[in-house]
């Protein structure tokens, strides 16, 4: 294992020395492809190895680790950063590595970092430096350098080299990674004082720092980003044209996503430039509640509480409208102002509601316990088998009461005395406007003959 480990971070230092030399071998490939003058093709590549000497001697294994250990302390190795409080947040960030145990109950209730068997491990320090990161987060078999040097020995090194306090200089310098030597709040991040009560009954308070869980965050992001690209897709694919897919058809719906580092995310973490800033939040929202229609029969009149509730965004622009109007002011914006803007869309709604009421199963008007007025009734259970109640309804009598009760509870909702006051004159036009409405709407009801 340790030489399989050993091999992965010699592959990781070659392939970074070829993504240095790369620019260089395309250079004199492109001169030997195209010249056959000797003395052009012998310069090529004297320039090529004037270039790329430095360059293979700072990434011999032994130089390039020595000059890593050197740079690790300039990144912290985290699973909660503090950076994505705050971008200029110069407080610690912390590595948790170990995992909830079955012991562990009362962690195992909830969704935590030390829930996650494979945490992601975050860099958040200088950028130059991120280098340093993805080598100590090579894993072979479910080991990494990370692994070894919290264990407190580096065999993966040693194949390196033979001088013991060469090695003991590199896991002392990879070691300044894994954890900042003195813990710290600061400024911009986020604090909590919480009570706690010494042995003396003195009141005391702990200074809570909480962090940013990139781990947990990353592992979000992996199966959100899973259930929308690759496999899933043909999977949402054969649902939508009513195909058998054997494979679960996974979503999370409704998340948002959180930005974090702006156009720069990399300023943040490494796994946060990974995610291109994108934190996905899941949907907490509670259901939404949708009221359930009953039979108003404990209700006196139609014009209650529940109505005036459904209306109130309306009847307070009603007022305002109303309370800024110069009792000069009659002309014809002004009344069309009045009638399309705020009585047509109140009687709309008031149409809505009775309609909904109409939907409900036919004859609760005619129970004992029914307090409903009985002209409200008569319009609200369309469907009633009676035929005494049939009778009256086809009088429509009933439409004049409603009309009337309808300017009265509209004057009192408008009602403001310092600014304007309501009388007959405005009773009996929302009376008439009303009444014209109702016509209407009752024209357009099915007939019980229609069901």
């Amino acid at each position: 294992m340790e030489a399989t480990l050993t091999q992965a971070l010699a592959d990781y230092i070659e392939q970074r020395k070829q993504a240095k030399l790369e620019p260089f071998q395309k250079a004199l490939n492109k001169v030997l492809e195209k010249s056959e003058n000797e003395t052009e093709i012998a310069t090529a590549k004297a320039e090529y190895a004037e270039k790329s000497a430095p360059i293979e001697e700072g990434y011999k294994a032994v130089v390039w680790l020595t000059d890593a250990a050197r740079r690790a302390k300039q990144i912290s190795l985290a699973t909660h950063a503090a950076k994505f409080t705050h971008s200029d947040a110069k407080a610690s960030s912390i590595l948790v590595s170990q995992s909830c145990t079955d012991s562990q109950t009362i962690n195992n209730q909830y969704l935590v970092t030390t829930s996650l068997t494979n945490k992601a491990i975050d860099a958040v320090g200088n950028a130059a430096a991120l280098d340093v990161a993805k080598l100590l987060n090579i894993t072979v078999n479910g080991e990494s350098l990370i692994t070894q040097l919290q264990q407190n020995h580096a065999q993966a090194l040693s194949a390196f080299t033979d001088n013991a306090e060469l090695l003991q200089t590199w896991i002392d310098g990879f070691k300044l990674a894994l954890a900042d030597e003195k813990l710290s709040s600061h400024n911009l991040s986020k604090q909590v004082y919480f009570p706690v009560k010494s042995e003396n009954d003195d009141v005391g308070y702990h200074l809570l720092c909480p962090l940013f869980s990139s781990a947990l965050a990353h592992n979000l992001h992996k199966k959100v980003t899973d259930t929308r690209f690759g496999d899933s897709k043909d999977i949402r694919d054969a649902r939508r044209a009513n195909k058998y897919d054997e494979r679960m058809d996974i979503s999370f719906p409704n998340t948002a996503v959180q930005s974090f580092g702006g156009s720069k995310p990399q300023n943040i973490s490494q796994l946060n430039s990974e995610r291109y800033g994108q934190n996905f939040l899941l949907n907490t929202a509670p259901p939404t509640f949708t009221a359930q229609v009953k039979p108003p029969i404990n209700n006196t009149s139609l014009f209650n509480r529940q109505l005036t509730y459904k209306i109130s965004g309306y009847l307070r622009d009603f007022k305002a409208f109303l309370s800024k109007l110069n009792p000069e002011e009659n002309n014809f914006k002004v009344r069309y102002k009045r009638d399309y803007h705020f009585i047509l869309p109140i009687l709309d709604q008031l149409m809505i509601h009775a309609a909904n009421i109409q939907t409900l199963p036919a004859g609760w008007a005619s129970e004992s316990h029914c307090k409903l007025k009985h002209a409200h009734a008569l319009w609200l259970d369309v469907y009633n088998p009676h035929e005494g109640f049939k009778r009256e309804r086809e009088k429509l009598d009933w439409q004049a009461v409603i009309a009337a009760d309808f300017a009265s509870w509209l004057i009192k909702q408008l009602k403001d005395d310092e600014k304007y006051r309501l009388g007959d004159i405005e009773h009996a036009y929302f009376s008439k406007v009303c009444l014209h409405q109702l016509k209407r709407f009752e024209h357009n009801t099915p007939k019980l003959a229609e069901q």
